[in-house]
């Protein structure tokens, strides 16, 4: 197994236990779930985005297109510092991951992404990512 897939796949693993903690165990505040489950969401956003600075070749709208996640992430975390409504922004990521995996998708038929990475990879992960803030952000009507 590659190492990237094994690390990628392992980025999942927080947000897998702090469902479990939300749900079950209690251990962790429900703010602290939902601020560090933004946090790591923009993270994993951002890099996923700077994977399209890759390239060799110049492109700047893919360059712009590479760009627009760190500053949606950003934007995000700027407004999760003014308490701005938690679900609203993890809707928003959730919504932002499924917008750039389609884009993303697009990207791969016109051969400027290897398949394979995308098959295996991306949309695994993006679909579990999604799934997982979706669960967090339950959490937020379950402890009102």
């Amino acid at each position: 197994m590659n190492i990237k897939y094994l690390v990628s796949y392992s980025g999942l693993i927080p947000f897998f236990y702090l469902i479990l903690d939300g749900y079950f165990f209690e251990i962790l505040d429900i703010n602290f779930i939902i601020n560090i489950s933004i946090m790591m969401a923009c993270i994993i956003f951002t890099f996923i985005g700077a994977y399209n600075w890759n390239f060799n070749q110049n492109n700047p709208l893919l360059e712009f297109y590479g760009f627009l996640p760190s500053l949606i992430s950003m934007i995000v975390l700027l407004l999760n510092l003014l308490d701005f409504e938690k679900s609203m922004l993890m809707y928003t990521l959730i919504i932002a991951f499924i917008i750039q995996v389609v884009i993303d998708l697009y990207i791969t038929f016109i051969d400027l992404f290897p398949i394979k990475y995308f098959i295996k990879l991306r949309i695994p992960i993006t679909i579990s990512l999604c799934i997982s803030l979706f669960l967090l952000t339950n959490l937020i009507d379950l402890h009102i």
